[in-house]
C-alpha cells in the first residue's frame, strides 16, 4: 500500500484560507457490536502490537483530538471515556447518541473500530469540510454512497437521535434523512475502508498490516 500517513492537501491551511477557525472536536468509536461473524471481540483483536481500539485512539489523538470517547465498553484506553447506550439494544445510532450527548464539543469525529488501516489524514479532511461549511453532518462518500459512521456530527444531534430512537425504527439512515448533510469523496485505496467482521477479514487486515 502507499503510505497514508501524508494527506492529500493540507487541511489546516485550507481552514485558514477559508476563514475558519477550527472549533475544539470531540473523538467518539463505535465498538459496540456483537462480533458474531467473528466469533470473538473486534475490538481487542491485534494488529502490529496494538489492538484495533488501541489503532482507533491513537488515530484520533493525532488529529489532535484530547476528548475520546467509546461506545460499547466498559473499559478502553488511558484518557478515553466508555459510555453506556442509553437504549441499549438499538444498534450504532444509539451508541452514536449517547457518545454525542456525553460530548465535550460541539462536533465529534466519528469512527468504527473495524477500520483500522483508515488513515488520519482521511479524518482530517473530514474535519475540515465540515468546519469549513454549515451542515449538520459530513460523511465520508464511497461510490457514491455515503459511509454514516466515518464522519463529524454535530453534538447537538443527540436530541433528534432520541426522538428516533424512541420510536420502532432507527436505523442511521433515518437521521441522515432529516439533516443537512455534507460529502468528502473518499480518495484512497480500496484496503483502507476494509471493515474486519469476519476471521478472513482479520487475516487479509494482517497480511496487508504486515502481522499481528
Amino acid at each position: 500500500m502507499n503510505d497514508p500517513k501524508k494527506p492529500g492537501t493540507d487541511n489546516k491551511a485550507e481552514r485558514a484560507a477559508a476563514g475558519v477557525r477550527p472549533r475544539p472536536v470531540s473523538g467518539i468509536i463505535l465498538a459496540g457490536g456483537q462480533s458474531s461473524r467473528m466469533g470473538r471481540d473486534k475490538a481487542e483483536l491485534t494488529l502490529g502490537g496494538r489492538t484495533l481500539l488501541q489503532i482507533q485512539t491513537e488515530k484520533l489523538r493525532a488529529a489532535g483530538i484530547e476528548d475520546v470517547l467509546i461506545s460499547g465498553r466498559r473499559e478502553g484506553p488511558e484518557g478515553t471515556r466508555c459510555v453506556p447506550d442509553r437504549f441499549p439494544g438499538r444498534g450504532p445510532l444509539a451508541g452514536l447518541h449517547a457518545c454525542l450527548e456525553a460530548a465535550n464539543n460541539p462536533d465529534c469525529l466519528v469512527i468504527s473500530v473495524d477500520v483500522p488501516l483508515l488513515p488520519a489524514c482521511v479524518l482530517e479532511a473530514l474535519l475540515c469540510a465540515h468546519q469549513c461549511g454549515r451542515n449538520d453532518a459530513t460523511l465520508l462518500a464511497v461510490r457514491g454512497r455515503t459511509e454514516p459512521l466515518i464522519g463529524v456530527y454535530r453534538s447537538k444531534l443527540s436530541r433528534e437521535i432520541a426522538a428516533i430512537l424512541e420510536g420502532e425504527r432507527y436505523a442511521v439512515r433515518f437521521l441522515l434523512d432529516r439533516i443537512r448533510c455534507g460529502e468528502v469523496p473518499f480518495q484512497g485505496e480500496d484496503a483502507w475502508l476494509l471493515n474486519c467482521n469476519t476471521p478472513e477479514d482479520y487475516e487479509t487486515l494482517c497480511r496487508l498490516a504486515g502481522g499481528r
